[in-house]
């Protein structure tokens, strides 16, 4: 069910774009594989991004299944979104890591006010009254106007949370187009508050242009995003519409594999842009992202 979802979802939002195979890029910097330990150390971010699927009540009270039994001892400050137009969101505490986490649902596909939210694909200014001094920098629509409906309430809670609980770091966490969303919520966060903050994000969707690229990379985000083998959906929208990955790409070369890349620089053709377009999968979309499934359908509560 996942698959035919994710096939459809796909299909509707970025069929135009399927038409222009990606352009192969410069950059073939050599890749650098994962350790076992560094692959483990990817298990709870992608825990965090699929309890973001189920719940309010079940996040809530920490009891959404697998993905809550997995990361015991979280303390959930407030949770957010309507399921549809806003994904649901929650910020909690860990303290395993004395961390405050920021978590975004991805698409929710029975849902046509959240594909529109992916359908608005087309490159617009980066809002001015979020990201002040931004000149220059588009960004995809969609994603932005989904980030602005959460954005504030997401501030006052990790604001909330450092306060509280003395938090000594910041995960910014989603997948899909909560990955888009967490994308731009680092990017907010970080000039909001001074406790570091590490981004990772799954299946992630391009989101910027390259001077959008570019001032990613040069804000301490501490991102990754990890790209399933030939997902489609991190490929999307293709560069050939102007759009661009930042840096920290994490390349699973094959479903299920054992094998992590990371990928130095942007849009490295060692790793996700280098597949053959007629070579792109949804089914690889939902996972397995270190041992985890993330969707709706693997929330087990």
């Amino acid at each position: 069910m996942a698959i035919v979802r994710t096939f459809f979802l796909v299909w509707a939002l970025f069929a135009p774009t399927l038409a222009a195979p990606l352009v192969p890029r410069e950059n073939k910097a050599p890749v650098t594989p994962l350790t076992s330990a560094q692959i483990s150390a990817l298990t709870p971010f992608a825990w965090f991004a699929n309890a973001a699927y189920c719940s309010h009540a079940a996040v809530m009270s920490w009891s959404c299944g697998s993905a809550c039994s997995a990361l015991p001892g979280v303390e959930v400050i407030a949770t957010g979104g309507d399921n549809a137009a806003t994904p649901d969101w929650f910020v909690a505490y860990y303290p395993a890591a004395s961390a405050v986490v920021v978590s975004h649902q991805g698409t929710t596909t029975d849902n046509i006010l959240s594909l529109i939210d992916d359908g608005e694909a087309n490159l617009v200014d980066l809002d001015q009254s979020y990201f002040p001094g931004t000149s220059g920098i588009e960004v995809h629509d969609g994603f932005q106007q989904t980030f602005e409906r959460s954005a504030s309430a997401v501030l006052s809670a990790v604001e909330t949370g450092i306060s509280a609980y003395g938090a000594s770091q910041v995960y910014v966490i989603g997948h899909s187009l909560g990955a888009a969303v967490g994308l731009l919520d680092g990017l907010y966060l970080a000039t909001h508050i001074s406790t570091p903050i590490t981004t990772n994000l799954f299946g992630l969707p391009r989101v910027f242009n390259q001077a959008g690229a570019n001032y990613i990379d040069a804000h301490a985000l501490n991102l990754q995003h990890v790209t399933n083998d030939n997902d489609i959906v991190p490929r999307l929208p293709s560069t050939d519409f102007g759009y661009e990955h930042p840096s920290g790409e994490v390349f699973i070369t094959q479903v299920g594999g054992s094998t992590y890349d990371a990928c130095p620089g942007q849009e490295n053709y060692n790793c996700a842009i280098g597949i053959f377009f007629l070579e792109d999968s949804t089914s690889p979309h939902d996972g397995p992202y270190a041992g985890v499934m993330i969707g709706a359908d693997y929330c087990t509560a």
